[in-house]
């Protein structure tokens, strides 16, 4: 059901975004547009870029750099910063960030030169979006709320509009549901009050995607029969076959299946393949699903395999998914086992693919955030380095002022030295305040991290808590139990990610050193080594150890633990079955070597020049279906250096691999 009623979200979305893309509009503003420079062509070129902002956002940059010149050309006195904030809004729906915010803080210092309060407060807007869709919430909220002011003051029915419309998402994005609720009816209203039919139906349409995901099914239903009674007055038909998928799914869901499938009947009676392929998809999809109820496996078969080789051409993988999933069903209901299985094997991975591409889109995010923060320092340092420069011109000026004064009298020249003296002794105050400000903003960034990290780990502890639960209640079929340990696969790789990442960082950020004490390396390897055997003997690997540490060694015991686990459960990792794992200690002259060898498939010459570098993952893939995050490694070499000593790799793709470490005694 979640999966069904992310595909709804999706497209509905896309809905939405259609509504601000008019064809027919844009033929008409094309047709109109002429080579003469006046305001009228600078408010087209305008128009048409705004048009196009969803759908083909490389004609908004187009048109609205165009606008933006000829407004300049002319001198307008208003409206000048609206392409720039237009463009910007085309950059974050290609998911440009970082040109995003260039422009929309551009739109804004025009807005504020030309003393452009309306522009000024859709700029805010935009801003506060794009940072919204970056999954910066902070900046995100402190633009809206700027937004919000100024059309307040003004009482500017459309900008009210768009920006409770934002604050709506933003609450719910934090399950803040009342709020949202109240900042889309107010949005709902103006737009009301405006008369555009279609900004209407889409505040509808917002409005019950919030119910929707309160589980308020029924208020969701209304809201969107509310949205398709209006809709149907403006003849709009695509507008209604969306609003019919939406409510189809949703009754769907709630197990009012024949209702569901007389409407997407319906828009199927509407909608081709070739005039829209999305909604007719979605569409086909409820029919296939509907036969699946009935048990008419043979003729959902034919509409699930229909959808995957569209979507398949398409690259949609959400479709992909669900109609694999539905067709490997169908096989299994027919007896027709071989086909469920290679079908479901290829729905794992996708859902797998899927969750790869999630992950991407987070580290992206999370890169924007840094790359923001990166900007303001780099601010505060050419703001730093400007004080100094200054200081510097006023310091040449004294000195010459200080020669004219020597010629007049050594007492002039002496003040003139004392005043430049204490000038300086203040620019270096400064300075350092400056610099114990830029210290203190790159801990708190640190500190902001660790608490993220240990807040996402909570909720995935829950969940692997439940996941236990559910096992102690018993009676559970075989799926379920595989689902089961599925999730807690999962969970598990996400836990030992954010471990990872906040190792990572600590390491990095506090340049923590080894504690040295003397340890028996002999007894404390032998005990190391046997905690590996039940993960070598549950993948039918032979793990052969030669222990010849000595008894007292100096080291830091928590350092070598990381390097040592490391290092063997990436051997047991990606070794096939069968095979053999080989682990050998000894020490000479004061220096400990301790080498680890496998028989798995080895590492290319590209992999050797990526392998310590966070994040980076290698070709080889776990052997029985581990998570790897590319952070094992680095840390590994981290730590080796931290201990003053060195790693070695020996490998050929196909032909295993072998580490060895060098670690010197530490001095007492």
């Amino acid at each position: 059901m979640f999966l069904r009623f992310f595909v709804f979200l999706i497209v509905v979305s896309l809905a939405l975004s259609a509504f601000g893309q008019n064809l027919t509009t844009i033929d008409s503003l094309r047709k109109s547009l002429s080579e003469e420079p006046t305001i009228a062509q600078f408010d087209l070129l305008n128009a048409i870029g705004f048009e196009y902002r969803y759908s083909y956002p490389d004609s908004t940059i187009f048109y609205c750099s165009r606008a933006y010149e000829l407004g300049k050309r002319i001198k307008v006195d208003k409206n000048l910063s609206k392409p720039l904030s237009f463009i910007g809004l085309a950059y974050a729906n290609k998911g440009v960030y970082n040109k995003s915010a260039e422009y929309h803080e551009h739109a804004i210092q025009v807005a504020i030169d030309q003393q452009d309060s309306v522009q000024l407060g859709f700029g805010y807007n935009n801003l506060g979006r794009m940072y919204f869709d970056g999954g910066d919430l902070v900046r995100a909220s402190d633009n809206l709320v700027r937004s919000r002011d100024i059309f307040e003051v003004l009482q500017e029915k459309l900008g009210l509009a768009y920006v409770y419309r934002s604050l709506a998402n933003l609450y719910k994005s934090q399950d803040q549901f009342d709020q949202a609720v109240e900042m889309s009816t107010r949005a709902y209203e103006l737009r009301k009050q405006l008369g555009d039919k279609r900004s209407i139906v889409s505040s509808l349409l917002e409005l019950g995607l919030i119910y929707e995901s309160m589980d308020n099914t029924d208020m969701a239903l209304q809201k969107m029969r509310l949205a398709d009674s209006i809709a149907r007055q403006v003849n709009d038909r695509v507008t209604l076959a969306e609003l019919d998928l939406g409510m189809a799914e949703i009754l769907f869901d709630e197990n009012q299946v024949d209702e569901a499938y007389a409407k997407a009947n319906e828009v199927l009676t509407i909608i081709t393949d070739l005039s829209n392929q999305k909604l007719f998809i979605r569409a086909s999809l409820i029919k296939a699903r509907y036969l699946v109820t009935k048990k008419r496996y043979t003729e959902a078969l034919v509409i699930f395999e229909d959808i995957i080789a569209k979507s398949e051409a398409s690259g949609n993988l959400v479709y992909q998914i669900e109609a694999t999933h539905g067709a490997s069903g169908c096989y299994l209901a027919l007896g027709n086992h071989s086909k469920a299985h290679e079908l479901n094997d290829r729905f794992e991975i996708l859902e797998e693919k899927v969750k790869n591409t999630d992950l991407q889109q987070q580290i992206e995010r999370l890169q924007f955030q840094l790359q923001i923060e990166k900007k303001e320092r780099e601010n505060v340092l050419l703001k730093s380095a400007q004080v100094k420069n200054e200081s510097l011109l006023s310091a040449q000026r004294f000195q010459n002022r200080l020669l004219i004064g020597l010629i007049i009298s050594v007492t002039a020249a002496m003040i003139i030295f004392w005043n430049f003296s204490r000038r300086r002794k203040l620019v270096n105050q400064q300075l350092k305040a400056q610099n114990h400000q830029l210290s203190e903003l790159n801990d708190e960034k640190n500190s902001l991290m660790n608490i993220v990290a240990h807040d996402l780990k909570a909720p995935l502890n829950r969940i692997l808590g439940l996941t236990q639960v559910l096992e102690l209640e018993g009676e559970l079929s075989p799926k379920q139990k595989e689902y089961i340990q599925m999730i807690k696969n999962s969970t598990r790789a996400g836990s030992n990610l954010i471990i990872d990442l906040l190792d990572v960082n600590a390491i990095e950020e506090k340049g923590s050193a080894p504690v040295a004490a003397s340890h028996n390396l002999k007894e404390w390897f032998d005990e190391r080594i046997k905690t590996f055997q039940l993960a070598a003997d549950a993948k039918q690997l032979k793990l052969e150890a030669a222990n010849n540490a000595p008894a007292a060694f100096v080291t830091d015991a928590d350092f070598m633990g990381r390097i040592f686990d490391n290092l063997l459960s990436n051997a047991i990792k990606f070794s096939p079955a069968g095979k053999t794992i080989r682990v050998l200690v000894f020490a000479e002259h004061n220096v400990l070597k301790l080498v680890i060898s496998d028989e798995g498939p080895g590492f290319s010459e590209q992999d050797k020049q990526l392998i310590f570098q966070k994040f980076k993952k290698l070709s080889a893939r776990p052997t029985g279906g581990e998570s790897s995050n590319g952070l094992g490694l680095a840390i590994v070499k981290t730590l080796v250096d931290r201990l003053n000593g060195n790693i070695q790799l020996e490998s050929r793709p196909g032909q295993g691999a072998s580490f060895t470490v060098i670690i010197p005694a530490l001095p007492k």
